[in-house]
């Protein structure tokens, strides 16, 4: 599994989900681990 995968999942489900806004949430993948950084609004 490269990187793109998980990263790709964790930011359809954030733009899936309304109650939360995506617009201001990043993610990034290395070694198959995905961090979030950015506001919840």
């Amino acid at each position: 599994m490269n990187d793109l995968t998980p990263h790709q999942d964790v930011i359809d489900e954030l733009q899936f989900e309304p109650s939360i806004g995506a617009a201001n949430i990043g993610a990034s993948a290395k070694n198959g681990v995905v961090t979030l950084s950015g506001h919840v609004c």
